[in-house]
């Protein structure tokens, strides 16, 4: 999928080993600034390109999460391994139609969880649930949402060893076997790249919906702006937005949600 910008030879340096600047983090060997381009519309990049003969970002992508094995299983068998296996998510409610998920986000680098909330996403709403200090949370969600491949955001707040506080996010696709037996989700695994940032042409569209219905940008911008308590979700991964879109050539997608 072609993009607006691209980082076509990755830095061998750690994201999470920089200085934390504005919109971004320092690189003591390149004494050079590294944007954070995950968090930065795209007008924003456009003039920091426009203003800047070079720049260096940092963009993350998604890890998909697929099984490493084929599992051939329908909900009614997946409901009898967790029957007879506690240590397993649990899940309930089935012949209701409703799906619970009983489940942990996990630090893998041993870091507090300071706050944390963990949604399926769809285009026409988002199912959250809120993990308690421990990390275990219960998410519920009707069956009939379930693809393939499943989208879980996770947002959180996590405490570092210098006693502060570092909030991020993580996307990940799941097939609907794997997410109906997972019992640990971990936080912090994501692609990132960081190198030098070059510009192609021409700029695939970006796709803006509310509550699941396509809109127009200007509307979108504005109903942002006029609701700041609807939920906005922003994905720039290929995996992601092209299994909602079902478009190959589109770049970004940009999400609100009413309810």
């Amino acid at each position: 999928m072609k993009k607006q910008f691209q980082i076509k030879e990755a830095c061998q340096q750690r994201w999470d080993d920089m200085l934390e600047v504005a919109n971004g983090k320092h690189c003591d060997v390149c004494n050079k600034k590294v944007w954070d381009l995950d968090k930065l519309s795209e007008s924003e990049i456009h003039e920091i390109t426009e203003s800047n003969d070079s720049i260096c970002g940092k963009k993350s992508f998604i890890k998909p999460a697929f099984s490493r094995f084929l599992l051939v299983l329908t909900l009614t068998s997946v409901t009898s391994i967790h029957a007879q296996n506690e240590n397993k998510s649990l899940i309930e409610n089935i012949h209701q139609n409703e799906i619970e998920i009983k489940g942990k986000l996990v630090s893998k680098e041993k870091r507090k969880l300071v706050s944390g909330e963990i949604s399926l996403v769809t285009l026409e709403k988002l199912y959250s649930a809120k993990a308690d200090e421990k990390g275990n949370f219960t998410l519920k969600f009707p069956e009939k949402i379930l693809s393939e491949y499943n989208i879980i955001r996770i947002d959180y707040t996590v405490l570092e060893a210098n006693n502060k506080e570092f909030t991020d996010y993580k996307s990940s696709t799941f097939r609907t076997t794997e997410l109906l037996i997972k019992e640990n989700f971990e936080i912090e695994e994501r692609y990132v790249t960081i190198g030098a940032v070059v510009i192609t042409n021409p700029k695939p569209p970006d796709f803006y919906y509310l509550d699941g219905k396509k809109i127009a940008k200007r509307k979108f911008e504005k109903l942002k702006k006029e609701f700041p308590d609807y939920k906005y979700l922003a994905f720039y991964d290929e995996v992601t937005v092209q299994k909602f879109t079902k478009k190959s050539f589109v770049d970004n997608l940009y999400l609100l949600y009413s309810k």
